[in-house]
């Protein structure tokens, strides 16, 4: 009898141990800030994220086409794609390496509760000031007629955490300079997670001009087509010279003087953190910053529609700003 239970509770603690993955498999989702349409095309590609991660555990391409059971042609194809857009490639004379962090779920189990924590703090210094953004919100004439929630929304998450404050972290350079060139022209941060689509980020800002003004889209998708501001009109936020003047200014002000300095104050805890990715030795601080702060804001925004400060959209919103003479 004694026997008898004893291997019921070995079994059920065989069950419970988590399986260990391969060093490389397909299972990791990508994230990039700005977004980028190019990448996500490339990186949709299982065969383009395995080969990166295969490059981050030193893999040589003759191992990658031996290990996973690909054909070396189509592990040529792929990496010229990578490299064509500098999402992998040789820094000086080094083997082939990524251009971008891997983020490991061994990784992320030890990011996450400093994560939670700064989460917490952030949501919370937003909330301290949130009379002021709304103060300025209330002023738009453009914005009359539009929901609360959803002006907020467009303002905070991506005015604010996806836009002022990104433009702060360029110009102070000591977090996060502008970001890497890629491929032709393009220039955006880059990441893939491990497992966790939520950690890779689902928040999706993309900026384009058009007669005159910036169409702005913010949500969990891109827009299926490109709208300008008389498709906007009557019935999305609009921003026309004096409220654009003045929309921005905030913005910019409101993220430099109120947001930034909790940034620059917790530098050197943040270059710590940087320190725990498994691949951190071969990645540079900025791009380690650049998805802990994407990953940050996602939990923020997460956070404030939790508490029903801002509405988020179906998939997503798009606003118009005019564009600075």
């Amino acid at each position: 009898m004694k026997n008898f239970l004893i291997i019921p509770l070995v079994l059920l603690l065989s069950a419970q141990k988590p399986v260990k993955k391969p060093d490389v498999h397909p299972d990791f989702q990508f994230g990039s800030y700005p977004w980028s349409r190019m990448a996500e095309a490339i990186m949709k590609e299982d065969l383009a994220r395995e080969i990166v991660v295969a490059y981050a555990q030193g893999w040589s391409a003759d191992k990658i086409a031996k290990m996973l059971k690909v054909s070396p042609g189509d592990v040529s194809k792929t990496s010229d794609k990578l490299e064509d857009e500098r999402l992998a490639g040789r820094r000086d004379d080094d083997d082939t390496t990524p251009f971008m962090p891997i983020v490991r779920e061994r990784d992320f189990d030890r990011l996450k509760d400093p994560l939670h924590r700064h989460t917490q703090e952030f949501t919370k210094l937003i909330v301290d000031n949130w009379k002021d953004i709304e103060s300025m919100v209330n002023s738009l004439e453009g914005a009359k007629g539009i929901s609360k929630g959803r002006v907020m929304y467009e303002t905070v998450v991506s005015g604010i955490l996806l836009g002022g404050l990104m433009d702060a972290f360029y110009e102070d350079k000591t977090l996060m300079p502008p970001p890497p060139r890629r491929g032709k022209s393009d220039r955006y941060f880059a990441w893939l997670v491990e497992s966790n689509p939520e950690a890779a980020g689902k928040l999706r800002r993309e900026l384009r001009e058009s007669a005159g003004y910036r169409i702005v889209t913010i949500g969990t998708a891109l827009p299926d087509e490109k709208l300008n501001p008389d498709d906007l009109r009557g019935k999305d936020t609009i921003l026309e010279d004096i409220d654009a003047r003045k929309y921005r200014t905030f913005i910019s002000v409101f993220s430099r003087d109120k947001l930034l300095p909790y940034f620059r104050s917790r530098r050197p805890e943040f270059i710590k953190l940087g320190g725990l990715l498994s691949s951190g030795r071969d990645v540079a601080f900025a791009e380690f910053f650049a998805w802990y702060y994407n990953t940050l804001a996602n939990s923020v925004t997460d956070a404030l529609v939790a508490e029903h400060r801002i509405t988020p959209p179906e998939k997503l919103y798009t606003y118009a700003v005019k564009a600075p003479q």
